[in-house]
């Protein structure tokens, strides 16, 4: 699983390296506004089983840039081994840093299904956005749910998406 983490990891810095080789005067601060897909994949670690599982999922949104500050809202699913599937819909605010770049905190419902049983309870959480040029992005993400019968679940993510 590590070996995995390791490969996505570094897929993703070599996907944000074009950015890098812009000429500075062409590229423009990004807006942080519309409707966004992405895709995810990291580690979950919950406390049913007790083991760290390979993650992975998908989301829509639509984020609302006021300024300095970006506002948003999220649905979306994410599947692994043990776990047989999380919906949850989020709210998220965040900063712009610099002109291309976003740290944001997340907080919303989360319902987790485990051997056929569903469980609702919260989510928060925190991350950094990176766009690139117009309308990609990439992302790194660190959860935390609490659900019904005091399970918890822990969730580090990397994901890449496309705004529209």
């Amino acid at each position: 699983m590590n070996r995995i983490l390791t490969v996505a990891l570094a897929a993703t810095a070599f996907a944000a390296t074009p950015s890098f080789a812009q000429d500075s005067v062409a590229a423009a601060p990004t807006s942080f506004t519309g409707p966004r897909i992405g895709a995810n994949i990291g580690v979950a670690d919950d406390d049913i089983f007790g083991t760290a599982e390979f993650t992975y999922g998908a989301e829509v949104g639509y984020d609302f840039d006021a300024g300095g500050a970006v506002v948003g809202f999220s649905a979306e699913i994410q599947d692994s081994k043990d776990l047989d599937r999380e919906l949850a819909l989020t709210a998220r605010a965040g900063a712009k840093v610099g002109g291309n770049a976003l740290v944001y905190a997340t907080a919303g419902y989360t319902n987790l299904k485990v051997f056929d049983v569903k469980i609702d309870g919260f989510r928060i959480g925190a991350g950094a956005e990176l766009a690139l040029g117009r309308n990609g992005f990439v992302k790194i993400e660190q959860r935390y749910a609490n659900y019904e019968f005091d399970v918890k679940l822990f969730q580090t993510l990397i994901g890449a998406g496309f705004r529209f």
